[in-house]
């Protein structure tokens, strides 16, 4: 399963992120890895780690939907696989940077 999110016009925004986010397969419960990692070529990678309760991996990902990202995907919602987020934008500088952001469940 994969979402594109236009971030065009508000209501299409929060219509597509409320769309992926009743697809996507989050257990309040349970406990995810959250691992953000933005590369833009010639700078050094920066890598953000975070375990968090699936209730606020929720609310985060409803953030960075809502802000910056524009892809997630989940390949089997019903088993729990890793979710992942991502955007490619370009620098002033005309570069390519890219952002990741996978939620793992832990437990």
């Amino acid at each position: 399963m994969r979402f594109k999110i236009r971030h065009t016009i508000p209501g299409h925004t929060i219509d597509d992120v409320n769309r992926a986010l009743s697809e996507l397969g989050i257990d309040d419960h349970a406990t995810y890895r959250e691992v953000l990692v933005v590369n833009e070529p010639g700078q050094p990678t920066a890598t953000r780690e975070a375990l968090l309760v699936g209730l606020y991996a929720r609310a985060f990902i409803r953030i960075q939907l809502q802000d910056s990202m524009r892809l997630v995907g989940q390949d089997d919602p019903a088993a729990g696989s890793p979710i992942t987020l991502r955007c490619d934008r370009a620098t002033k500088a005309n570069r390519n940077r890219t952002q990741t952001c996978t939620y793992t469940q832990v437990r």
